[in-house]
């Protein structure tokens, strides 16, 4: 049985990225005091993002409380003010003696009015 025929590879590309911390390429010895130097800085840096990032969290388990709270306050009182109005509409229905089969015939009069009137009119162009 004959090996399949395969074309000859091309030669790989060489991709340079640039390093940001060593913009110029070239490579730094350093001395155990200049490497122990940058090891504290390192250290140090690294140190202060952990107290900004415990800073910078706390904070957001604050606002999301808070936030919580407001939404949570705040919907009670969206589902208190549509039980108003919907015990309002039952007692207004009920004194008028429409009777309790009247009310969805309200609701789909009312929702009838905001379905009506508007299309919406997809237009695909095609260019060459």
């Amino acid at each position: 049985m004959a090996k399949p025929y395969l074309p000859a590879q091309p030669a790989p590309r060489v991709i340079h990225y640039a390093d940001p911390v060593n913009p110029t390429g070239s490579v730094q010895l350093l001395s155990a005091q200049e490497l122990a130097e940058r090891r504290q800085q390192d250290a140090l840096l690294y140190s202060r993002w952990l107290v900004r990032h415990a800073e910078l969290a706390e904070r957001d388990r604050k606002v999301r409380r808070f936030w919580l709270g407001f939404g949570v306050t705040a919907g009670l009182g969206v589902l208190t003010a549509v039980g108003g109005v919907v015990w309002w509409l039952v007692t207004a229905t009920a004194s008028l003696g429409l009777g309790l089969l009247a009310i969805p015939a309200v609701i789909l009069a009312v929702g009838g009015l905001a379905v009506g009137g508007h299309k919406c009119i997809t237009v695909v162009q095609h260019w060459h």
